[in-house]
């Protein structure tokens, strides 16, 4: 039987009372607590880190030591308070204080986290450093702004979202019906047109609303990674798994989970997210205990998913299970009546936290966007925004400051995905066509450009005219 240990005198310093030198007793201390704990030097740089930050962060020891505390940056609005005073962080001067704030974790996640802060002083008496600790919130209201809504939502917006057009305003009663229910739902929609934006906007009006909103993409992980990023994996699973780790689905436990480009996974993933769907269990790789979880799913695709079905690429009953509810998004061509509202929202956001100057748009400018079938959606929208912001300086922006695709084509698509020429200029006439194609030595690109549409709609109409390429 071991001896028993006499109960330290006060006066006795704790570090040796354990046996242990400084640096490893602080390294076993830091690593038993719950919180996420490290220290900072003057020049900010990381001089220690416990196992929990590790796990919160998905920066390992080896990877933060020596590392600048920038690493854990946040959001330009509630981020840490990183290049203020000698230390880096402001909560330091005023001692230890809580405070919410976000952090930006090493897969690029943004968490919600309460901070403390404390100075480190020296034998000396002099500050040589800090020691800050934090405690993970969760993804809790950190689902997506979207570039639909400004910071105040103005009339017709819908959780965060703005829309007066008739599409819109059905979206939105859609998504206030669905988000009552616990039911799966399915986005659908072009690339761009803001499925994500959706997806949080079922979450805010959950009844789940106070839980974590996570998001996994697809299309941005290998299928190696993928299982391990959905389900967690323990410590010696795989090689380079280091720790063990909690997947998404755990995350996103009591709140919602969305399932990004759906269409994209492969057919062995399919079949063992068929199994947590149909079971409500996760088991992490190299795992075999299961753990429940309580999780709403939100799916996502661009993708013809019945098709996929068909050709035998996609599991008809994951497709069952998952299109309990579909919603298709409008693509922005299809409510350009909301252009101008989206373009101001998007405008004042990039004043307020990208350092942008803006000025507004101009009517001329507005016109031509109204003219233009915007194949990126909303994404597409917001780069132009911010590129014709910048050549504008500050000033008014004017037809002359947009992307050149905006400015020359200009085309709004039909239906068919004909070019609407009563509202494109002259109509595209054969005799026309075939004279800018001459003019051209018969460049189909620079043809369309000169048209005013886009290649497509040119070849569809050589084709149907039986016009062979020169």
């Amino acid at each position: 039987m071991p001896p028993r240990l006499a109960p330290p005198d006060p006066a006795t310093p704790l570090l040796p009372y354990l046996g242990l030198g400084s640096e490893e007793a602080i390294r076993t201390l830091s690593d038993a607590l719950p919180d996420a704990v490290f220290t900072i030097d003057l020049a900010g740089r990381v001089t220690s880190w416990n196992r929990t930050a590790e796990r919160i962060t998905g920066w390992s020891r080896a990877e933060a030591l020596g590392r600048d505390c920038s690493i854990l940056a946040g959001d330009a609005v509630h981020g840490c308070a990183c290049g203020i005073g000698p230390l880096r962080c402001g909560l330091v001067e005023q001692g230890r204080s809580a405070k919410l704030c976000t952090l930006r974790s090493r897969d690029g996640r943004l968490l919600l986290i309460v901070k403390n802060a404390v100075p480190l002083a020296g034998p000396d008496g002099e500050v040589v450093g800090a020691l800050e600790s934090f405690t993970e919130v969760g993804e809790a209201g950190l689902a997506p702004r979207c570039a639909w809504a400004p910071a105040a939502g103005p009339e017709g917006d819908f959780c965060g979202m703005i829309g007066r057009s008739p599409p819109m305003q059905e979206l939105f009663a859609t998504v206030g019906r669905v988000a009552r229910s616990n039911a799966t739902v399915m986005l659908l929609g072009e690339s761009g047109t803001g499925k994500e934006c959706v997806a949080a906007a079922v979450h805010r009006a959950s009844r789940r609303n106070a839980g974590p909103f996570v998001r996994v993409s697809y299309s941005a992980l290998n299928e190696n990674l993928l299982e391990s990023e959905l389900f967690g994996h323990v410590k010696g699973a795989f090689s380079g798994a280091l720790r063990d780790r909690r997947g998404r689905f755990q995350e996103a436990d009591g709140g919602t989970l969305l399932l990004d480009e759906i269409g994209d996974i492969s057919p062995v993933v399919q079949v063992k997210l068929l199994r947590v769907i149909e079971q409500r269990e996760v088991e992490r790789v190299g795992e075999s205990l299961p753990a429940r979880v309580d999780v709403r799913l939100v799916c996502a695709t661009h993708r013809d998913l019945k098709a996929l079905v068909q050709e035998g690429r996609f599991r008809a009953d994951l497709y069952f299970r998952l299109a309990v509810f579909p919603i298709r998004i409008p693509p922005l061509r299809e409510r350009l009546e909301d252009l101008p509202r989206i373009a101001e929202a998007h405008l004042a956001r990039l004043v307020r936290d990208g350092g942008v100057r803006a000025g507004g748009l101009s009517p001329a400018a507005l016109e031509v966007m109204g003219r233009y079938a915007w194949p990126g959606n909303v994404r597409e929208l917001q780069n132009a925004l911010e590129f014709a912001a910048l050549r504008a300086n500050g000033g008014l922006i004017e037809p002359g400051h947009l992307p050149e695709d905006v400015r020359v084509q200009a085309p709004v698509t039909g239906a068919d995905g004909t070019a609407d020429g009563s509202r494109n200029g002259p109509p595209l006439d054969r005799a026309r066509v075939l004279a800018v194609l001459d003019a051209c030595g018969w460049n189909r690109a620079d043809a369309a450009r000169r048209l005013g549409v886009s290649r497509v709609t040119l070849w569809k109409r050589l084709k149907a005219w039986k016009v062979e390429a020169h």
